[in-house]
């Protein structure tokens, strides 16, 4: 058995998921991964895809959820402390890759967590994130961040809880940040320092390991990134407009958003909305003006902190 930690939860697997940072083998799990056979209920095509293959989607009587990717895995979460993984292939950084994932993105969903589909770091003492379509450059944005000094919270899939007093926390997932090629070139990051990764050619992945902390980061700052020369550099999102660029971002199934589980979606939107700045940002063009935005960024964050 493997012990681990992401997204605030002690794990205890049956699978080596090396993506993941290292737990404590005296803790006690709040969630077990598990290898085994099971069938999957009919399933419905969903938004999602990961290495060119569309998951299906299921829900079980049992409100059991699943995801299936055709000749890679099957996945099934139960309330919210057990996923269980058939594998359908051999090599296991392809598992590892979709386990860490939207599957368990499922255990995070059924745990309650605000789920995005969002590279978030932390700058000073808070927490900021950057979604957008693909190509808007969230990761981009993140690795030119983290390039200037900032820590790593998330890839990807960014998880919100909130306190009891209502504020927004970024709850810091595993230490890997996935980027291309062109990235690393445009950023000047050490290559050797890099790991390549199964999801797509000339893609690498950032680990730092060694420093990466586990504690919620206070959610500060909210970035939609785009790439319309139309559009304002920067503009603030209307109260209007908040639920909506959100929904957008819902990095699951999303049949998953229906009844009560949409009214907290939206109600966590707003949540959010309460604790941190919420904008629209036109990517700079270029890596030389981005990193010129983020080093101007960072010190005005901070003296006005």
């Amino acid at each position: 058995m493997y012990h681990y930690k992401a997204f605030g939860l002690n794990i205890l697997s049956e699978i080596e998921l090396p993506e993941l940072s290292d737990g404590n083998a005296d803790s006690k799990h709040d969630l077990l991964i598990k290898v085994a056979s099971f069938d999957v209920p009919a399933l419905e095509k969903t938004q999602l895809y990961r290495r060119g293959v569309r998951a299906g989607f299921a829900k079980g009587e049992d409100e059991s959820l699943y995801l299936h990717w055709n000749n890679v895995a099957s996945f099934k979460a139960d309330d919210g402390n057990c996923l269980t993984v058939n594998p359908l292939v051999s090599d296991n950084s392809v598992v590892s890759l979709f386990t860490v994932s939207e599957a368990l993105g499922l255990i995070l969903f059924q745990r309650g967590l605000f789920l995005l589909h969002a590279s978030s770091v932390q700058v000073g003492d808070e927490g900021w994130c950057f979604m957008g379509t693909p190509g808007a450059g969230k990761s981009t944005t993140a690795a030119a961040f983290i390039k200037a000094g900032c820590k790593l919270l998330s890839d990807d899939l960014t998880a919100i809880s909130f306190s009891d007093e209502g504020f927004a926390y970024i709850v810091p997932a595993y230490p890997q940040l996935k980027i291309w090629e062109k990235t690393v070139n445009g950023l000047d990051y050490e290559r050797s320092a890099l790991q390549p990764v199964s999801e797509g050619i000339n893609k690498f992945s950032y680990q730092p390991k060694a420093d990466f902390a586990h504690e919620p980061v206070p959610l500060r700052e909210v970035f939609f990134m785009h790439k319309a020369r139309n559009r304002k550099s920067l503009l603030s999102l209307s109260a209007a407009e908040i639920p909506t660029e959100l929904l957008k971002n819902f990095p699951l199934p999303n049949q998953l958003l229906k009844g009560e589980a949409l009214k907290r979606h939206f109600s966590q939107s707003f949540q959010c909305s309460r604790s941190a700045l919420l904008w629209k940002k036109r990517r700079p063009n270029g890596f030389e003006n981005l990193e010129k935005w983020v080093n101007e960024r960072i010190p005005e964050h901070l003296t006005a902190g």
